[in-house]
């Protein structure tokens, strides 16, 4: 069982996820015009705080995790609030491959610095885009290594990343438009860390 198998009943207790997931979804909406004929993925969906906002927005989403545990608490949700536009997948970034071509925009909340080699999976991202689709990722500044306990940083490969080289793995990939900005500061055991939200278009 994985660190996040373990906590996934209790990751919605702390309101600074839910904060940081709401003005995730607020920023991208500011970059991409929602309408009801969108397919979305959610790379790293865990128990859906960012995915729900989406629900009645678009026309289906996807959401995939390597933590059954996060999808099973995801799955639950869904079933009680009776909704019928999403799909869940186990999936493991690091050994499986996306669909191409399948999505309008892809999305993902602090799941990048999990990857091994993110700078790959974003190539994944720009193939699995349909023509004109936006990829809108929110990941962790560069920190110190503080942000996760000593405890936690299993499958943490990056202490979050560098904003010019991310938006250059987007430039990398193809994308155009591309930009990269500063959107929230989470204020954890006194320290402040930054997160950001890239964003690329397939043209």
């Amino acid at each position: 069982m994985s660190r996040f198998d373990k906590v996934a009943k209790q990751w919605d207790a702390k309101s600074r996820r839910i904060l940081m997931a709401k003005n995730t979804f607020d920023e991208i909406k500011k970059k991409v015009s929602l309408t009801k004929d969108m397919k979305v993925l959610d790379i790293g969906a865990g128990t859906g705080l960012l995915l729900l906002n989406f629900v009645d927005k678009v026309k289906h989403i996807t959401g995939i995790d390597n933590s059954q545990g996060m999808l099973d608490v995801l799955k639950e949700k869904i079933a009680n609030s009776h909704i019928n536009n999403i799909n869940l997948q186990y999936f493991d970034a690091n050994e499986e491959t996306l669909h191409k071509e399948n999505y309008n925009l892809v999305i993902s909340n602090m799941t990048f610095h999990h990857f091994v080699r993110p700078e790959n999976f974003i190539k994944q991202v720009y193939d699995s885009l349909k023509i004109n689709g936006r990829i809108c990722i929110a990941d962790l500044e560069t920190e110190d290594g503080t942000f996760h306990s000593k405890e936690n940083l299993e499958g943490v490969y990056h202490f979050g990343f560098d904003k010019k080289q991310f938006l250059n793995w987007l430039k990398q990939a193809n994308f155009k438009n591309t930009s990269i900005k500063t959107i929230f500061e989470i204020d954890k055991d006194g320290k402040k860390f930054p997160v950001f939200l890239a964003y690329g278009e397939k043209e």
